[in-house]
């Protein structure tokens, strides 16, 4: 299935990326801050469930869900398919910019079938809506290690298309 989103243009094997998904989705992390996630992100930003189930995804059965603080996160989404055409911008949902990478691009690893690309969402604010106390000494994401943080952000701010990728 072909997808065009903005100047983004996605080849999508929906069924595969579907299946995946719903595997990730039953097999998802239960700490504290993936099920504040769950239970805040349809409030705070209410497209960005449809926009992923366009690409197959369920927005519960993230590759990777970084929490960089208790209540501000990003994620990484797994999709089988390719990037048709690519744009210099990212995608906004909700006043989120949405980067769809290629796997070499992307920073995770994933067992999605081949070929896939990531759509990485963030970096998302959610209020903390669980009836429990954050323990912010708790979070043990990558997400949370100095170098990993400054690679991120630096990836993130000086994120430009390959030009052997450019339209």
């Amino acid at each position: 299935m072909v997808l065009e989103i903005d100047d983004w243009k996605f080849d999508i094997d929906m069924a595969a990326t579907m299946e995946y998904s719903a595997a990730e989705a039953a097999d998802h992390c239960t700490c504290a801050y993936c099920r504040n996630f769950y239970a805040a992100v349809d409030n705070t930003y209410p497209n960005l469930r449809t926009f992923l189930a366009q690409f197959g995804i369920d927005i519960e059965a993230p590759d990777e869900l970084m929490p960089f603080t208790s209540i501000m996160l990003m994620n990484l989404y797994a999709v089988s398919g390719s990037i048709l055409q690519f744009s210099k911008e990212p995608i906004l949902v909700d006043g989120i910019k949405v980067f769809p990478e290629t796997a070499e691009q992307a920073m995770i690893n994933t067992y999605c079938p081949r070929p896939y690309f990531v759509l990485s969402v963030g970096t998302m604010d959610l209020p903390w809506v669980l009836d429990e106390p954050m323990e912010e000494d708790q979070i043990i994401s990558p997400a949370n290690v100095p170098s990993f943080l400054k690679k991120m952000w630096s990836k993130l701010l000086n994120r430009q298309p390959k030009d052997d990728m450019k339209s």
